[in-house]
């Protein structure tokens, strides 16, 4: 019994630590590259929600790539991060639109990686 005691509670620190909100939607593979890379941070206001869209291509811009991968990197790793979605566009696309947002009084840090085929 007190084994498994010890247990329950090195898995409940692991899962504390390990708390982060990335998104990984699709699959880079051989000969795709990286055609978007930004890092998206906002810092936190108290009873605030914090948001930032990101539009890939960038108005005026032209994208003739095929999008094969978007990986999301939360880079606040203790739970206090934001949520991103992608709210059109996407894998197989040539636009896409990502919506973040933080929690309440929290700030965001993230990392948008896109990759694709010419």
């Amino acid at each position: 019994m007190r084994a498994l005691t010890i247990l329950s509670i090195f898995c409940l620190i692991a899962a504390y630590n390990c708390q982060s909100h990335d998104l990984a939607l699709g699959q880079a593979t051989y000969g795709d590259v990286v055609i978007y890379k930004v890092n998206e941070y906002k810092y936190g206001f108290p009873l605030m929600v914090r948001k930032s869209d990101i539009e890939y291509p960038e108005a005026g811009q032209t994208n003739f790539a095929y999008i094969r991968a978007i990986f999301i990197k939360d880079n606040v790793r203790d739970g206090t991060g934001g949520y991103p979605t992608v709210s059109a566009g996407g894998v197989g696309q040539r636009f896409v639109k990502i919506k973040l947002k933080s929690q309440r009084g929290y700030g965001f840090n993230f990392t948008v990686t896109i990759y694709g085929r010419y």
